[in-house]
C-alpha cells in the first residue's frame, strides 16, 4: 500500500540530511551482465574483486565473446566451477551457470550489447516482461536485482534490498514491502529534488 502524508514526511525529513550518494551506473555491456550474475546476496567486495579479475585476465568486451568463451565449458556443476574458477579466481559455481541463463535470456530478447539492454530496462515491466523469466534452480532475477539492474542502466530508480527496506521502515513507523520502498523514495526524491538513485546510494553507505 502507498504510504501516508505523515509518513511520507517523515521519510523525506530524513532523507533530507544524507549526503548524495554516488550513481553505480555501468557503461560496459559485459561488466554489467557479470555484476547482474554476482552482485546480489554476495559480499559488494566479493563481486568487486571477481570481477576485476575477469577484467585484468581476459579480454571478452562484448555479447557474442563471451558466449563462445562459456560454450567451451559444459553446463554441468564440474563444468562451471572451472568456468568460475577461469572467470573470476573462485568457485562460484552457480553464478556461472546463472551468467549463462542470462546472456540466453537477454538473447533471445534481442539483447547483445548496451544499447539494447538500456533500452530494453528502460521499457520493462518486472511482473509480464522479468518475473519467473530469468532463472534457474539457484538463481533469479527477483524484483530487487531488475532494479539493481535498472540502476545500473542509468533508470533513476531504487534496489529495495534490506539496506533500503530496513531505512524506510524505520523511519515511517512500520514495516513496508519492497514497492512500497522504490515509490516512496521515488516520490520524496522529487520533492527533494535530488535522483532516486543518489539517496539509494546514501542509504546503502549509511546503513551498512
Amino acid at each position: 500500500m502507498a504510504l501516508s502524508k505523515s509518513e511520507l514526511s517523515r521519510l523525506k525529513k530524513a532523507c533530507s540530511k544524507l549526503e548524495n550518494g554516488a550513481h553505480y551506473r555501468f557503461y560496459n555491456y559485459v561488466e554489467n551482465i557479470m555484476n547482474t550474475a554476482l552482485d546480489f546476496q554476495m559480499k559488494y567486495e566479493v563481486a568487486r574483486d571477481a570481477i576485476d579479475y575477469f577484467i585484468d585476465n581476459h579480454n571478452i568486451n562484448s555479447h557474442g565473446k563471451l558466449k563462445s568463451f562459456l560454450e567451451e565449458y559444459p553446463n554441468t556443476k564440474s563444468g562451471n566451477i572451472k568456468l568460475a574458477n577461469l572467470m573470476w579466481n573462485n568457485n562460484h559455481w552457480t553464478r556461472a551457470k546463472f551468467l549463462r541463463k542470462l546472456l540466453e535470456c537477454f538473447e533471445e530478447r534481442g539483447i547483445k550489447g548496451q544499447k539494447s539492454l538500456e533500452k530494453w530496462v528502460r521499457n520493462a515491466d518486472f511482473e509480464t516482461d522479468v518475473k519467473g523469466q530469468f532463472k534457474t534452480n539457484e538463481h533469479s532475477i527477483g524484483y530487487a536485482l531488475f532494479h539493481w539492474l535498472q540502476i545500473k542502466c542509468g533508470v533513476n530508480t531504487v534496489k529495495p534490498d534490506v539496506h533500503i527496506l530496513n531505512y524506510v521502515s524505520r523511519n515511517v513507523g512500520r514495516r513496508v514491502g519492497q514497492e512500497e520502498a522504490v515509490e516512496s523514495i521515488k516520490v520524496v526524491a522529487k520533492k527533494l529534488k535530488k535522483k532516486a538513485y543518489w539517496i539509494d546510494a546514501a542509504i546503502w553507505n549509511l546503513e551498512r
